[in-house]
């Protein structure tokens, strides 16, 4: 099972825009977002490397399987959950 880090920060404009859209997904998608202040969890940002905010990592079986920065629409969040949802489809014999 999938599901996203959405580091983010409460001085970060673009986090506040993307907030709402990220808790409606929350309710009604099946792959969940993880809400991680970068200021507070400093351990976890050091470790996936945050170099900006907002950052959304889609995580699998515990791995990143890949990122993208910067205020998203909800539809560009949709794509970005389902492109790997395609991709691992077609792998499937």
């Amino acid at each position: 099972m999938s599901h996203v880090l959405y580091f983010t920060a409460d001085w970060c404009n673009p986090c506040k825009k993307v907030k709402p859209i990220v808790e409606e997904m929350n309710k009604d998608s099946v792959t969940k977002f993880q809400m991680i202040d970068v200021d507070s969890e400093m351990e976890l940002t050091k470790r996936f490397e945050i170099r900006s905010v907002p950052t959304f990592i889609l995580v699998k079986d515990g791995k990143e399987i890949k990122r993208t920065t910067g205020a998203q629409t909800r539809e560009q969040l949709e794509a970005f959950i389902n492109d790997e949802k395609n991709i691992q489809d077609d792998l499937q014999p």
